[in-house]
């Protein structure tokens, strides 16, 4: 399933529908149980990838597909009960290649107006097999794709990093911040797949240690990140994504 990214823009209406309903990035322990993510991780061992990208192996589908109705009725309630009302755009299983830099998560759609991302973690794979500690990272800053260009044309899929510009680069960027606000200690830690200077501009909003059972939430128009799990000797992570619009 690979989405096609229109370089379109939302208007100051839906820009403001959007900013109504953001609130900070927020992690949920015990989310499914150990059944349920032995079953996830049965699922995602089986997947023959159709999207293989620079940056990460995934399969979307939504719960109108064969293992769509599996997920539904597993994850339906849970997600119901943290995010609200919501209509699912697409969930993807994910495979990680290296680590994603600074993005958001925005899609275009005329018709729709984008919400929550929710992302389960299912494995995390090292030498030693042990699900050793890795993060994702979310900002306070956010993109509503203001500075897009409204041209009505696109690529297909978003895991080539290699063009990216740094937040503070990107026009339509909200809420940056004066200077440098992470340290280079935090850099090192966390962000060493990408030079300092990426993180001008940039506030910590939420520092989610993946767990088993448990999940984390950021808004669409959110930037976010990965650590660099490759760093600290982790060979690859295994996710859930669900992607969802506004109800």
């Amino acid at each position: 399933m690979y989405h096609t990214y229109l370089d379109n823009r939302y208007n100051e209406a839906q820009v403001s529908q959007m900013k109504a309903n953001d609130t900070p990035s927020k992690g949920h322990n015990n989310f499914i149980g150990d059944a349920e993510l032995q079953t996830l991780q049965k699922m995602i061992g089986k997947i023959n990838w159709p999207e293989v990208g620079g940056t990460s192996k995934y399969s979307g589908a939504s719960f109108n597909d064969p293992e769509g109705g599996i997920l539904r009725e597993i994850f339906h309630g849970p997600l119901t009960n943290i995010i609200g009302d919501y209509k699912l755009d697409f969930f993807a299983w994910q495979e990680a290649i290296i680590p994603w830099k600074i993005h958001a998560d925005l899609r275009w759609y005329k018709d729709q107006i984008p919400y929550k991302a929710v992302l389960v973690p299912l494995d995390v794979k090292s030498d030693d097999e042990a699900w050793r500690d890795t993060y994702t990272i979310a900002f306070k800053q956010r993109n509503y794709l203001e500075g897009n260009k409204d041209s009505n044309t696109g690529e297909k899929g978003n895991t080539d990093q290699s063009t990216w510009k740094r937040p503070y680069d990107k026009p339509g960027i909200h809420y940056l911040a004066d200077g440098f606000k992470i340290s280079r200690e935090e850099h090192k830690k966390y962000f060493s797949h990408m030079p300092y200077e990426y993180l001008e501009g940039l506030e910590i909003d939420n520092l989610y240690k993946w767990e088993p059972g448990g999940c984390v939430v950021w808004d669409q128009d959110q930037l976010h990140c990965a650590d660099n799990f490759l760093a600290n000797g982790i060979t690859t992570k295994q996710s859930l994504i669900f992607f969802t619009n506004q109800a």
